[in-house]
């Protein structure tokens, strides 16, 4: 499924259950965007809260992570993702797609003296 398609579907989503934010005054976005910055900080603080976890195990312990736990991980990638989509859509009015394609252009440019080197 493509972006636009997750957009208008999220919008449908939000407007079924009271959330839409196609139409805000100015003050308005100001209060959805202070909503937007906490609600992704928390998603954001969960999915960390469990990389510790994994982390802390396998450093004592030496233990992967379980499928359970990388599931749950995902899950909090999608719940940022949401969040980062319906800000991009509904508060912003932009295509993510075409921003993201954007910024690689430049990233490009920017990291051009790093292409076929090693990470290690």
């Amino acid at each position: 499924m493509d972006l636009r398609k997750l957009a208008r579907y999220q919008r449908e989503f939000d407007r079924r259950h009271g959330w839409d934010w196609s139409n805000l005054r100015d003050h308005e976005k100001i209060e959805a965007l202070n909503y937007l910055a906490v609600a992704l900080a928390s998603e954001i603080g969960e999915f960390c809260n469990l990389v510790k976890k994994i982390t802390r195990r396998f450093k004592s312990l030496g233990e992967l992570p379980s499928e359970k736990e990388l599931d749950s991980l995902y899950e909090e990638l999608v719940d940022i993702f949401i969040y980062v989509l319906k800000a991009s859509e509904e508060l912003f009015k932009k295509d993510l797609g075409k921003e993201y394609l954007e910024k690689m252009k430049k990233n490009e440019e920017r990291f051009k003296e790093f292409e076929n080197k090693s990470y290690d």
